[in-house]
Formats: C-alpha cells, sequence, structure tokens
C-alpha cells in the first residue's frame, strides 16, 4: 500500500486504480473501468442506483452487483469518498486532493439537499490540526440545517395559516 500512497500524485485515477487492481490481486475488468470513468465524471454526489442508470443511458448497462462492487474498490482506493447523508443510501464524490478542492456540505433536514461550500479559513484550520498518533488523510464537515428555499416555504404556510 506505500506504492499506492507515494503513487498518489503523480498518476492518473485510471493508473492508479490499475496498480491498486493489479496490488490487490483483482480483476482488472472493462466494466470496471467503465464504471470509474463515468463516475468521476459525474458532477457531485451519486447514488449506485443513480450511477448504475448513467451508465444505462451511456449504452453501458451493468449489473447492480457490479457498481456497488466497483464502488468499494473505488473508495478503497482512494479516487472516491464515500459519503452518509441523514439516512439516505451511500453517496460517493471525488476523492480531494488537497486544501484546493476541500469543501464542506450544507444538508438540508427538510428536503435533503446538498450544497457543497468552500471556506478557506476553515480548511486551513483544520489542515494545520495535528492529533498525536494520528495521520489525518481526509474529513468530512457536514452541517445540518434548513435551506432557504424550504424556508421561504415554511414562511409562506406560517403566513397563510393566519
Amino acid at each position: 500500500m506505500s506504492i499506492m500512497c507515494a503513487a498518489k500524485t503523480s498518476l492518473t485515477a485510471r493508473e492508479r486504480f490499475d496498480l491498486y487492481l493489479r496490488s490487490n490481486h483483482k480483476r482488472r475488468t472493462v466494466e470496471r473501468f467503465a464504471i470509474m470513468d463515468r463516475v468521476l465524471r459525474a458532477p457531485g454526489h451519486v447514488s449506485a442506483e443513480e450511477l448504475c442508470k448513467l451508465m444505462k443511458d451511456d449504452g453501458y448497462p451493468v449489473s447492480a452487483a457490479t457498481v456497488y462492487s466497483t464502488l468499494e474498490l473505488l473508495v478503497d482506493c482512494g479516487l472516491l469518498v464515500r459519503q452518509r447523508f441523514n439516512d439516505k443510501a451511500s453517496l460517493y464524490e471525488k476523492a480531494s486532493s488537497g486544501t484546493t478542492s476541500a469543501h464542506h456540505h450544507l444538508i438540508c433536514t427538510c428536503c435533503g439537499k446538498i450544497k457543497e461550500v468552500r471556506d478557506p479559513a476553515l480548511t486551513d484550520l483544520i489542515a494545520s490540526r495535528h492529533f498525536a498518533g494520528f495521520t489525518q488523510s481526509y474529513y468530512s464537515l457536514n452541517i445540518y440545517g434548513i435551506c432557504g428555499s424550504c424556508s421561504r416555504r415554511r414562511r409562506k404556510k406560517g403566513k397563510d395559516k393566519e
């Protein structure tokens, strides 16, 4: 695995995934690489079910089992990060590479909308933290609340009742 850590910055995603599959004695199939390519092109967060649909829409239907297993391999490889927001299914997003792509999530508890925000000051603060006996590889900051649309809808409903 130390080869993977050293190679993360200098290899393409395809090369990293190929190296990971080889070093872990996993099959290097066309389907796995097609899934990797598609999920890395997806904007924002994507669920396994959405990825199955995207693959089918692209004219490349693959089984749900293949999608799920490949997503797990991509997480293990470090190309994707699995997120769980509320009690919903896991969502996947490209792993951040450095503080320039670090972001945080604002999650609406009413409608479930997820908004990515960047806060360089907060990112720098977290990056400056060192924890004894622990090497930080990535973090996830999720802030739960009510989005502007839901707030307006709630206010409007409150006025309608009066």
